[in-house]
Formats: C-alpha cells, sequence, structure tokens
C-alpha cells in the first residue's frame, strides 16, 4: 500500500538524482522500509568503514542530511564538517540506527503497488520491471547503480532521523 509519503520521495529523489536507475530507487525504498541494519552486521566494522570512507570524502556546505522517509535520513559524509559533526559521531549515530526494522512482504506489496503506478511507470519506464525481477528475487538489498555512483559519488550513511534531530537542535 502506497502512502503519501512514497511517491513523492519517488519524485523528489528524480529531481534530485536524473540519472538514477531503477535499482537506485528501489535502494532508496529499501533504506526508507528497512534502515541500516543490514550494514551494520559488526558494529565495529561498519564505524571503521565510515571512518574511512570520510578519510576520503571532499567536505563541501550544504544540508547535513536528505530525510528519506519512514523516519530515516541519510546523513551526508560530505557535510559533516560544514555542520560540526565529527565522524566519530556519525559512526555513533549510524550504529545506534540499526535495530532491525521493516517486513519484506509489506515492502514487496508496496513495490509491486508502485510498479503499478502510471505517472511513477511514465517517469522511469524500466522500473516496474526491475520491481517485478527484484520482488522474485526476495527483495534483497542493492548498491547503487554504477551510472548514480559515476554521477553522484555518494557518501552517506542511513540514520534514524530523531537523532540527528537530537544532535542539531
Amino acid at each position: 500500500m502506497l502512502n503519501e509519503e512514497i511517491i513523492p520521495l519517488v519524485i523528489d529523489s528524480l529531481d534530485k538524482y536524473p540519472l538514477s536507475q531503477p535499482q537506485d530507487i528501489v535502494k532508496l525504498l529499501y533504506q526508507r522500509e528497512f534502515g541500516p541494519a543490514h550494514a551494520v552486521a559488526d558494529p565495529e566494522a561498519a564505524k571503521r568503514f565510515l571512518l574511512e570512507e570520510y578519510s576520503s570524502t571532499i567536505q563541501e556546505e550544504g544540508v547535513l542530511c536528505e530525510y528519506i522517509g519512514g523516519g530515516y535520513a541519510r546523513l551526508l559524509l560530505s557535510r559533516l564538517d560544514a555542520n560540526g559533526v565529527t565522524p566519530e559521531e556519525a559512526a555513533e549515530l549510524f550504529v545506534k540506527s540499526a535495530a532491525p526494522a521493516g517486513e519484506k512482504s509489506a515492502f514487496a506489496e508496496m513495490l509491486l503497488e508502485l510498479a503499478r503506478d502510471p505517472f511513477i511507470a511514465g517517469l522511469m519506464p524500466g522500473l516496474p520491471g526491475y520491481i517485478a525481477d527484484h520482488v522474485a528475487a526476495g527483495c534483497p538489498a542493492v548498491h547503487h547503480s554504477e551510472r548514480y555512483r559515476a554521477a553522484y559519488a555518494p557518501a552517506y550513511r542511513v540514520i534514524r532521523a530523531e537523532l540527528l534531530a537530537k544532535r542539531i537542535i
């Protein structure tokens, strides 16, 4: 069941990242549904990986995060310095956000409903077919597409937005 958050989220993402591929939209929706739990099997390793990625990420001005719905946000590693957040704080927020969430069958149902939406299918014609294959595969976590990575060099961590709100208020 699509809620009022899903279609605007997809449209906003396609506006911000017009080179997105179907798997990038599914990744976004997966993160919105399940948060970062799949990426934090080993909290210490997850923290180390974040610190390594931060050290090779060029810092810039701008907003610290992008809200992705479902209570989650993408914490942009390239904006930590400009917003007074240490990489250690970012790692802690990431690990604290890793509680299991979401339900695969509800996620699959939402994806299939999105695939049937004629407006979304018109925006991204390849999305319905990708979703059908993704659901048939059991809705696994996916990486960003090569095209997305080349165009946008994503460097972020999904965190519970409420934890960030406490940090910046």
